[in-house]
């Protein structure tokens, strides 16, 4: 499957801006909804865990954003971009 590794840099990127906003703690799960909209789900009784993160998107479950599709990992971008995420 061709991938577009930028797009997939991007995703990355965008993700560790999220553990450092969230102080590499907690247990998270980022869904997708049929309608495209992303968010950012906080697993009860993780908050003093190490940060992990687990993507959902149609029905699959990944702990790895480059096993998302293209449209899940633009949606994601914006989503961080949206929320004002930031490098410190």
């Amino acid at each position: 499957m061709n991938r577009d590794v930028n797009l997939y840099n991007q995703g990355k990127n965008a993700l560790m801006l999220l553990v450092r906003l969230y102080r590499q703690r907690g247990s998270y799960r980022i869904i997708r909804d049929p309608e495209g909209v992303i968010s950012l789900w906080a697993i009860e009784g993780a908050e003093r865990t190490p940060f992990s993160v687990s993507f959902a998107d149609r029905g699959r479950i990944s702990g790895n954003i480059e096993d998302m599709a293209p449209e899940f990992v633009r949606s994601f971008i914006e989503y961080v971009r949206k929320n004002g995420v930031r490098a410190a």
